[in-house]
């Protein structure tokens, strides 16, 4: 049913009712033009997620501006806006597919820079003729920024300059402060970081000359020149542990008693001697240096503990021979009392070092660096690539068009309203894929998060939902999905069913149903279930009573077999036992309850034989109605208020109508199987049997 609404000066709509609501329809460019007077009250959703929809991500990601994982109404309405204000021919938005070129509008400023950087991407990917563009060509950035050293997104790669100067300094940029991602791609510096690196190395520059200055005024502050600091690393490396040596060495001199229990137990190398010692092992590096002894000397090659014999070899390497204080191959106490001496000015000095992260550098680069010109020639560079901003904006807004050009419409027909859900042909962008489960394909599955909260909304659409666990074998992720049933019955569909899910990229998923939301899926389905429900639970009963007769019957037979043994062993108790008085009485009780039943039977036939002829249908058709219809009428009620929205308001959208399911949708969302028209079928097994031989 279509409506059109009008009022003086206002935009003629075009309404169709579906799902108990009037949802606009959106067929001309104008309709587009005017969405914004659209009262929001008459939109089917107000916003929807930006994630776990079967639509471009990166084009809700567009169209959210403001990065919050929803798309509202003003946000949509922005892209509306904007899209037809770069487009000439804004009809080709109802066709989709790849952007025209023709169609770009080249009376707009932006849309002349858009459509010369279309022009030129199409270029460097080799398609200088094409007359369109595909949101492919004009999202393949690595593609399209490849050859082009400077691209406006003000950060600098090696290769944005040919001077090796230029290039050597940027790489130390990076690697002292870190880089930044180029729009190709490349690792490069920004204008901020190269700023903070030439203030760095003048802080680096006044703090090393104060050292300088100290020196020539008598402090020792440079013992080893510009080699101090990388000695003073390995000196550090080792002095707690020569310092705890020596106190150990110091107690035991001072008490024989200690030495012992200031050496490692045997035990303890008993407890590791299976264990792998080609790996760093940190129980052998908390043992001593080397053996605790009454001594005031400490190994440096022999006899030291394999976890420390590399940094005491460094230590002698860069500190001590250089320092010209130990040449052996030992270390005396007041040698290492002098080592520290030597460094103490210069421990001073380092601990008035400003933060900073050039200190990777020698010195003299740093002061090599200060007096060059490089600075200047980075921040030109930078300066060009600024210049190159809005050109390279217009590459960005060339994706921008192509993903709405291609997908605008689609989405504003599952947004302002509900058209692709309620078109067969067509699948909405909430329906994930379809899932074949019970001799059934359900098209309504829409990917959930958590099961367990979304059922929480969801109990209230009145429909029986499913969610299922998806997984593959070739992928770690799994996810769940809510797979809606609306025909056939809920005779089958049981916790840990299994059938298989396609989603919409064509790959097979196997399911397990690992939820259930229980409600009437069809009239048919209400008709029988009284007699499902009676026939399971006198089953049930039958079944309960046979098994306690079946126990009843083994436990008197036993008593029986007891029974005889006492006799014939003299017990002199009576073969009348009481437990075949047990027996007849049951088969006296059957007997009474068979007798009963048949009463009642007769009763009832005597009753319908006295009715005439065209009463008897009507007495039949009214204890069915009697049964059947309460059933029937609570599945009506239900199945008449059947709705979407709290599915989806549970996904995350925010729906504004009711979207109710109809019971024609839902035999269209649920299809059953059916045998092919041009299927042969046979009905006696054995007539298929002749006939296969």
């Amino acid at each position: 049913m279509s409506h059109i609404i009008s009022t003086s000066g206002q935009h003629p709509w075009n309404f169709t009712r579906r799902g108990g609501i009037f949802q606009v329809q959106l067929n001309t460019v104008e309709d587009l033009r005017a969405l914004d007077t659209l009262d929001p009250k008459l939109w089917v959703a107000l916003s929807c997620p930006v994630n776990d929809l079967e639509i471009d991500r990166r084009t809700l990601s567009l169209i959210d501006n403001d990065a919050d994982g929803r798309v509202r109404i003003e946000e949509m309405l922005t892209a509306v806006q904007w899209t037809l204000a770069r487009l000439s021919k804004p009809e080709s938005l109802f066709e989709g597919g790849d952007l025209p070129l023709a169609a770009i509008n080249k009376d707009d400023e932006e849309g002349v820079k858009l459509l010369a950087s279309a022009k030129r991407i199409l270029a460097n990917m080799g398609a200088a003729d094409a007359t369109t563009i595909s949101v492919g060509q004009a999202a393949n950035i690595e593609q399209i920024y490849r050859n082009s050293r400077l691209n406006g997104d003000g950060v600098i790669a090696k290769d944005a300059c040919d001077e090796q100067a230029v290039q050597d300094l940027i790489g130390e940029i990076m690697d002292c402060l870190g880089a930044e991602t180029d729009r190709s791609g490349e690792p490069g510096v920004t204008q901020e970081k190269t700023k903070r690196f030439f203030d760095e190395l003048k802080l680096y520059d006044q703090w090393w000359t104060e050292g300088e200055v100290n020196t020539r005024k008598g402090e020792d502050v440079f013992p080893l020149g510009e080699s101090t600091p990388d000695a003073f690393k390995h000196f550090l490396a080792v002095e707690k542990k020569i310092d705890d040596f020596f106190a150990r060495c110091q107690l035991a001199a001072f008490d024989e008693r200690a030495e012992a229990p200031l050496n490692p137990n045997t035990s303890l190398y008993s407890a590791i001697s299976d264990e792998d010692f080609s790996l760093p092992r940190q129980d052998i590096e908390r043992l001593p240096l080397a053996r605790v002894a009454p001594t005031s000397t400490v190994p440096i090659f022999e006899g030291i503990n394999p976890e420390w014999r590399q940094r005491m070899r460094q230590l002698s390497e860069k500190v001590i021979r250089p320092l010209g204080i130990g040449l052996g191959d030992s270390l005396e106490h007041e040698e290492w009392q002098e080592v520290k001496k030597r460094f103490g000015a210069y421990r001073k000095w380092r601990q008035s070092k400003p933060e900073t992260r050039v200190d990777k550098l020698k010195i003299q680069r740093v002061r090599d660096l200060l007096k060059t010109d490089l600075q200047d020639k980075i921040n030109a560079l930078l300066d060009e690539d600024a210049q190159l901003a809005p050109e390279m904006k217009a590459i960005d807004s060339v994706e921008k068009l192509a993903r709405y050009h291609r997908d605008l419409v689609a989405l504003l027909n599952n947004y302002v309203n509900f058209k692709q859900f309620y078109d067969e042909s067509v699948s909405a962008i909430f329906q994930a894929g379809e899932l074949f489960l019970d001799g059934r394909e359900c098209h309504l599955c829409l990917r959930v998060g958590d099961p367990t909260k979304h059922s929480v909304l969801a109990s209230l659409s009145r429909a029986f939902v499913a969610y299922c666990e998806c997984r593959r074998e070739d992928s770690p992720a799994k996810f769940h999905i809510a797979a809606v049933f609306t025909a056939g019955d809920s005779a089958n569909l049981i916790v840990g069913r299994n059938g298989v899910f396609r989603d919409r990229g064509g790959l097979l998923w196997d399911t397990t149903i690992v939820r259930l939301i229980e409600n009437p899926i069809s009239i048919h389905e209400a008709f029988f279930r009284p007699y499902v429900r009676t026939g399971r639970l006198i089953g049930e009963k039958i079944e309960q009573w046979a098994v306690t007769r079946d126990k009843a019957m083994q436990k008197q037979m036993e008593t029986g077999v007891d029974t005889i043994g006492n006799v014939s062993n003299g017990s002199g108790q009576s073969a009348s036992s009481p437990a075949f008085g047990g027996v007849a009485a049951m088969l006296a009780a059957g007997g009474i309850a068979l007798g009963a039943v048949g009463a009642g039977l007769a009763s009832l036939f005597n009753t319908m034989k006295s009715l005439t002829w065209w009463e008897l249908p009507l007495v039949i058709l009214g204890c069915i109605l009697m049964i059947s219809l309460p059933s029937m009428l609570i599945a009506w009620l239900k199945l008449r208020k059947r709705t979407l929205a709290p599915l989806l308001d549970a996904s995350g959208w925010a729906v504004n109508g009711r979207t109710l399911i109809s019971a024609k949708l839902g035999r269209n969302l649920t299809t059953r199987a059916t045998l092919p028209l041009a299927a042969h079928c046979h009905f006696d097994e054995r007539v298929g049997v002749r006939n296969s031989l």
